[in-house]
């Protein structure tokens, strides 16, 4: 029995609910950033996203990480990286849909999936991604907090401010696009 295993569905549905968030509020705290450092935008906004940005992004990745041993176990182990378990599941489709489609006299016609072992590889680059985008997110909100553009007009702070926020809501967006390509292909069961 795996921790959580028999939660891994509800929490599944969690991690993709905070995933939107995260990806909302990075996405926000980028734009925010983005007028801050040009000198339009306010500082206790951008503060306020930075805040909650971190602790979107911390809890996305905790929950990911608690439930990441029952994604290993069930989807890759079981079946991404399992030809025969794909090859029987293919010849399943195909009998369900010709008992469906042979009614009507249509031919029956299954769409092969893509390749698993590329989909199992296209998740750990999300989880990389995921992990690279974190420290940006915490490292530009730390930033945040501790520049002032009045105090500090340096193009290279600016510029380490755009990139870290930036770089953090583009993780988030990678992460959470390439997560729901996975789990169409085949999400925790």
């Amino acid at each position: 029995m795996l921790l959580l295993e028999d939660f891994a569905r509800p929490l599944l549905v969690a991690h993709a609910v905070l995933g939107a968030a995260t990806v909302a509020v990075t996405t926000h705290f980028f734009l925010w950033m983005r007028k801050w450092v040009g000198g339009r935008g306010r500082g206790p906004g951008v503060r306020w996203f930075a805040v909650v940005a971190s602790a979107l992004y911390l809890s996305q990745f905790a929950l990911g990480n608690l439930i990441y041993p029952v994604y290993k176990v069930h989807v890759r182990a079981q079946y991404l990286d399992l030809p025969p378990a794909v090859a029987a599941e293919q010849v399943a489709r195909k009998q369900a849909a010709e008992l469906i489609v042979g009614q009507a006299g249509l031919p029956a016609t299954v769409r092969p999936p893509p390749s698993t072992a590329a989909v199992a590889r296209l998740f750990d680059v999300k989880e990389h991604w995921a992990a690279l985008g974190l420290p940006l997110l915490l490292v530009a909100a730390a930033l945040a907090f501790r520049w002032d553009p009045k105090r500090d007009p340096s193009p290279a702070t600016r510029w380490l401010l755009l990139v870290t926020s930036g770089g953090a809501a583009l993780m988030a967006w990678a992460a959470a696009l390439i997560g729901i390509y996975v789990s169409a292909i085949r999400a925790i069961s």
